[in-house]
């Protein structure tokens, strides 16, 4: 993870504007303000359920809050990874700083 994916602030501006439906093997969220329908992973829906109650705002709180206490590189990047595709599907706002 770099310095500047460390510094993104990602939060759900919308948080009550979506459907969504949790099960044992994902998530499915509805979009109603564009009718966009996403599937997500089990770690998705998860990763999603903290942004949407602000108990997370960038990678490494995510991985906290997950129960990560030290996480690994490749956990932060793959969460990193997962709040840029939340970012391009309009689920979440991220800014630098």
């Amino acid at each position: 993870m770099t310095l500047e994916q460390a510094q993104v602030n990602c939060r759900c501006p919308r948080a009550g504007q979506f459907a969504v439906q949790y099960w044992s093997d994902g998530a499915v969220v509805y979009d109603d303000a564009n009718g966009s329908l996403h599937a997500l992973t089990p770690i998705a829906g998860e990763a999603f359920a903290l942004l949407q109650a602000e108990q997370a705002s960038d990678a490494r709180s995510l991985a906290y809050a997950m129960g990560l206490a030290e996480p690994e590189v490749e956990e932060l990047d793959m969460l990193q990874s997962l709040l840029l595709q939340f970012e391009s599907m309009g689920l979440i706002a991220c800014t630098q700083g």
